[in-house]
C-alpha cells in the first residue's frame, strides 16, 4: 500500500510537471521522427558499442545481485561456517539465528552490502573521476570486477563470499561513465544515443536468465563466469574509448 501510494503521488507529479518536463525535453530535429533517430543510432558504431556495454554492465550488475543470497547460502561458500559472524558489521546486520551456519535468510540480509558498495563506490568514484581520465578509471574497475569474478570461480570456499560482495564497490562508476564515455563519442545526435543507451537497461531482464541456467547445472560459483566475460568486455570498451577522440570535443561541445 506505501508502494502505492508513492506511485499515485509520482503520477501526481507527472501530470502537474507536464509541461515542464516537454518544454526542456530534446526535441528531435524537423523530419526526423522515433523510426529516424533509431536508423541514426544504430548506423553510429559508439552508439552500438555504448549500448552493449550498458546491456552487459546492467546484466552483469543484476545477474550477480539477484543469485547473491543463494550464493552465500551454498555449502560450497558459507552455507556450513560461521566465519561471517565475526565480521562486525556484517554480523550486526546479518543477525545470527542460532543455528551453525549461514541461513537463506541471514544470507539474503548480507546482499545488502553488494547493494551499499555500489552506492559507496559511487562518492569515492566521483571523487576519483576528478583526478583520473574516466576511459582509463572505467578501465581499472571492470578489470578489477572481472578478475574477482574470476576469484570466486576458480578458488570458491568461503573467502569467496566476500569477494563477491566486493563486486558491487567496483560497479559503481560503470553506467555514467559508460553513458558519458558513448554520448562523446557516438556520430548519432544526443538523443538518439541516449533512447538507445537507456534501451539496453533490457540487460538486466535477459542476462539473468542465462546466469541462472549456468547456475543450474554448473552451480553458482560457475555462474561467476558469465559476468567475468561482460566485465571483459567492457575492460576493451574502456581501453578502445581511451584511444578514440571524442566526438563531441572536435565539435567544441563537450558533454560532462
Amino acid at each position: 500500500f506505501w508502494i502505492c501510494g508513492l506511485l499515485i503521488l509520482l503520477l501526481v507529479f507527472f501530470w502537474l510537471s507536464r509541461r515542464t518536463v516537454a518544454d526542456a525535453a530534446p526535441h528531435p530535429a524537423p523530419g526526423k521522427g522515433f523510426v529516424g533517430l533509431i536508423s541514426e543510432a544504430f548506423a553510429s558504431k559508439w552508439a552500438l558499442f555504448g549500448g552493449l556495454a550498458i546491456f552487459l554492465y546492467v546484466g552483469a550488475e543484476v545477474s550477480i545481485g539477484s543469485q547473491m543470497a543463494l550464493f552465500l547460502n551454498s555449502n560450497a561458500i558459507w552455507g556450513q561456517s560461521d566465519l561471517p559472524f565475526t565480521v562486525p558489521l556484517l554480523s550486526h546486520a546479518m543477525g545470527s539465528d542460532g543455528v551453525p551456519g549461514v541461513s537463506l535468510q541471514e544470507a539474503g540480509k548480507a546482499v545488502a552490502f553488494y547493494w551499499g558498495g555500489a552506492m559507496v563506490g559511487r562518492a569515492v568514484g566521483s571523487a576519483l573521476l576528478a583526478k583520473f581520465e574516466a576511459p582509463r578509471l572505467l578501465a581499472f574497475f571492470t578489470a578489477v570486477a572481472c578478475a574477482l569474478c574470476l576469484y570466486v570461480f576458480a578458488f570458491g570456499g568461503v573467502s569467496a563470499g566476500f569477494v563477491a560482495l566486493g563486486i558491487g564497490l567496483f560497479n559503481s562508476i560503470m553506467f555514467p561513465v559508460i553513458f558519458t564515455l558513448t554520448l562523446d563519442r557516438s556520430s548519432a545526435s544526443q538523443e538518439a544515443t541516449s533512447g538507445l543507451l537507456c534501451t539496453a537497461i533490457v540487460g538486466g531482464a535477459f542476462l539473468p536468465l542465462l546466469v541462472g541456467a549456468v547456475a543450474d547445472r554448473g552451480g553458482y560459483v560457475a555462474a561467476f563466469l558469465v559476468p567475468a566475460a561482460c566485465y571483459l568486455v567492457l575492460w576493451a570498451f574502456a581501453i578502445s574509448a581511451g584511444k578514440v577522440t571524442p566526438q563531441r570535443e572536435t565539435e567544441g561541445t563537450v558533454v560532462h
